[in-house]
């Protein structure tokens, strides 16, 4: 991925995030769908066919045991085809999973298509990260860079969407009507609380963001053949100096943003105020750092080597 083609979907991926929290602030029950998609309607259609006669009912409870064992019946394709891997069982326990939850949702509760969707994810995602993770430590170094620089670009377009929803929200905010008129303590604790708390967020994705145009480029260097050259040292040292400056300011803006939600505690709605440190950016800088500087360690490491040979 090229680093203009990455600065024009971080656009986009800003656009939707603002956009998606436009259109489910108009549309709350969005919010509902995306949660419930596509496991209610197929649930609705189980219940509809399931009342119709008993023979339906029976090619209901054979279309859910259908369903509900197509993550197995993966798991037996893939293993006619090689020895399945460790997290490749997964995919059995996934097929538990719809089981349990899908007849939850069909029997004791006709709600539970939220509980059937997220476990279905819950389980998937986990199944995708080991599988990446396998992937990754298989792979030579020119492979390793550009998995990396993909890796980086996916976790950008992530900060840039919530980038983009967490502006929405905070003009939603501030523009909302209690603004522009005599506010009560109450209400003026809150809306600063809560605008207090998305300048965090908003800083910190930011910060994130820039780290991984500094990431790719780092990564870029390293391409087509995966060497680590003066161009990659280079790089590596200005994300060193821009991950030390990253990592203060994170810290810096979730303290500033912590006192000001403390300073309002007592005129807030609820009456208490959250009070955190984001670890994602932390985690990131920090990793960044170290990254950086085992770089540019290795390479003086060779370059040395070299002398003696």
């Amino acid at each position: 991925m090229t680093l203009g083609r990455f600065k024009l979907l971080t656009a986009l991926a800003a656009a939707l995030g603002a956009g998606l929290f436009a259109l489910l602030s108009m549309e709350p029950e969005v919010i509902t769908l995306m949660f419930t998609f596509p496991s209610q309607p197929f649930i609705d259609m189980l219940w509809q066919l399931a009342g119709i006669s008993e023979g339906m009912r029976a090619l209901a409870i054979a279309l859910y045991v259908l369903v509900c064992l197509i993550p197995a019946a993966a798991l037996l394709v893939i293993s006619r085809r090689r020895r399945p891997y460790g997290e490749d069982w997964l995919l059995a326990l996934l097929s538990a999973v719809l089981l349990v939850f899908m007849y939850r949702a069909l029997v004791i509760s006709y709600l539970g298509a939220v509980s059937v969707q997220m476990g279905a994810l819950t389980v998937l995602a986990a199944w995708l990260a080991l599988r990446l993770l396998r992937y990754f430590s298989g792979s030579d170094n020119a492979h390793l860079a550009k998995l990396a620089m993909w890796a980086v670009a996916l976790l950008g377009l992530l900060c840039a969407f919530a980038l983009g929803w967490q502006c929405a929200a905070a003009v939603s905010t501030a523009a909302s009507p209690l603004i522009g008129s005599v506010l009560p303590d109450s209400a003026s604790g809150a809306v600063i609380s809560i605008l207090a708390e998305s300048a965090s967020v908003i800083a910190q994705n930011a910060i994130i963001l820039y780290g991984c145009l500094l990431a790719l480029r780092l990564a870029d260097s390293f391409m087509p053949e995966g060497r680590l050259t003066d161009e990659s040292v280079a790089e590596a040292e200005l994300l060193y100096r821009y991950s030390v400056r990253a990592l203060t300011a994170v810290i810096l803006i979730g303290m500033a943003a912590n006192l000001i939600k403390l300073a309002f505690i007592r005129s807030a709605v609820s009456g208490s105020v959250n009070v955190s440190f984001k670890l994602t950016p932390l985690l990131f800088c920090l990793g960044a750092l170290i990254v950086s500087r085992f770089l540019a360690a290795h390479k003086r490491l060779r370059d040395d080597n070299d002398l003696f040979v």
